[in-house]
């Protein structure tokens, strides 16, 4: 836990001790805010909500705790308490960025955007950090798909501040979306046109191919920004993207390793895409070290828990994948690879109950994955229970109506369990939808005599 994190658990004890004992204890503004923000981001609303409260009784006139009320009633749905808070804040400072800001923010995100779009103007002349309020214009135009006017917003932003990295993505996706990327791409380059030696400019270009999935070009460009900054650790972070993508998993690895030694501040993000590269090489132990760094620097990071336990999992060590694997579906219920992956080492070590239900979680989040549904037919199979195996392929197949694998496996199934008619017309679904891949078929039949028969009665079909 970073000193940061230890201060504010300091004062949310603190706070909690002086509610419990009924008594109101005089916090500095800042500190409020900082007590609704932790409360905010962890979900607990009710209880930012009543310091929201607090605060306001004893800083009546703070325009910063009501855009934070106001916030927090437009998360929970309250839009006309929320507008009526703002109100109030704009009455008492009709010239303050961020009550003009979140006003903006509050009209956007109920679809008014002329209203959000003449908030976000009046802000903009007392803003610090004019690239924000550009590239919340875009955004803005961008949701009622006014791409062409976005994008000059986007420029905007840029050319207030060439380190507003969201606006060079949202530039890009406006760009494809009018097909304008020579535009997009003539822009980037004017930067470094104009400053050769701009790291920035460099980066930039780097993201456009990187999204162009133009590697090799990003790479160049990424390169040229860690030539004339030799600390760029988002630079050398984005090479090992590139490289991923081109999966080349060593040189990935090592431009990760390039960005944890350039940061002074390392991001659970960046320790999984470690660990995932050194899975990716089959490394596992090294895997499961980073993606342990990942969550001792977050412990609500599922993706860290997830990556410990699949390559446990992969490693054979069972009971210890069950245990993250079961953490990252309570941090993460909607993610079908954590259910699936579950499932797999459930039922690795004899808990079928349990395996048969984190399948059919994958498989309700997921019913395009067509490995969910092979791998959960086949521990029925394995089992014995040859109908079972038969009637998860047949809800498969509702859903994949042209994969011939799962028709290929419901005849295998239906073969051994000696339902010969109803394997010939699988058989022949499976044949038109993809000849070539019947081989298949033949190798998961366990029995020489039935494949003998297959083959030529596969042959005879062509």
């Amino acid at each position: 836990m970073s000193e940061g994190q230890n201060d504010i658990q300091k004062v949310i004890q603190q706070y909690e001790k002086m509610e419990k004992e009924g008594r109101i204890e005089f916090f500095d503004l800042s500190t409020f805010e900082d007590i609704i923000e932790h409360y905010f981001i962890n979900f607990s609303i009710k209880k930012a909500l009543s310091v929201c409260n607090t605060a306001e009784d004893i800083y009546p006139f703070s325009t910063s705790v009501k855009v934070l009320k106001s916030r927090i009633l437009a998360y929970l749905g309250n839009y006309k308490e929320a507008f009526d808070v703002i109100y109030e804040a704009e009455k008492i400072a009709p010239n303050d960025y961020q009550v003009l800001f979140y006003k903006g923010t509050l009209h956007s995100i109920l679809g008014d955007t002329d209203k959000a779009i003449e908030s976000f103007e009046q802000a903009l002349p007392y803003a610090e950090q004019p690239a924000d309020v550009f590239y919340n214009i875009g955004v803005t135009l961008q949701s009622i798909n006014e791409f062409d006017q976005a994008l000059i917003a986007y420029k905007k932003a840029l050319k207030e501040d060439i380190t507003h990295e969201d606006s060079v993505y949202e530039l890009i996706d406006c760009g494809t979306q009018t097909k304008r990327l020579k535009s997009v791409h003539d822009f980037l380059q004017g930067f470094i046109d104009k400053d050769p030696y701009s790291a920035d400019a460099w980066y930039n270009m780097g993201i456009f191919y990187s999204q162009s999935q133009q590697y090799d070009q990003a790479l160049a460009a990424f390169e040229y920004a860690t030539l004339v900054n030799e600390k760029f650790d988002l630079a050398y972070m984005h090479m090992g993207h590139c490289f991923l993508n081109k999966k080349m998993y060593p040189e990935a690895f090592r431009q990760y390793l390039n960005a944890l030694q350039n940061t002074s501040e390392p991001t659970s993000e960046l320790y999984c895409h470690l660990g995932a590269s050194a899975e990716m090489m089959e490394d596992y132990n090294v895997g499961i070290r980073y993606f342990k760094k990942a969550i001792e620097l977050d412990e609500s990071f599922d993706e860290g828990w997830f990556g410990v336990g699949e390559n446990h999992r992969k490693l054979g060590n069972f009971l210890e994948a069950t245990h993250y694997l079961n953490k990252a579906v309570k941090l993460n219920k909607f993610y079908d690879e954590y259910w699936y992956s579950l499932a797999k080492a459930e039922c690795e070590l004899g808990n079928l109950v349990s395996g048969l239900e984190a399948f059919e979680q994958a498989s309700s989040i997921n019913p395009n994955n067509e490995g969910i549904w092979i791998d959960w037919s086949e521990v029925y199979n394995k089992s014995g229970e040859l109908n079972e195996a038969c009637e998860v392929l047949k809800k498969a197949i509702n859903h994949l109506p042209e994969n011939h694998s799962l028709h290929y496996r419901l005849a295998a199934y239906q073969l051994i369990g000696g339902k010969l008619q109803e394997a010939y017309k699988t058989i022949e679904v499976a044949l038109k939808l993809n000849y070539d891949a019947h081989q298949e078929m033949i190798d998961y039949v366990p029995n020489e005599t039935i494949k003998k028969i297959l083959k030529v009665a596969i042959s005879k079909f062509k």
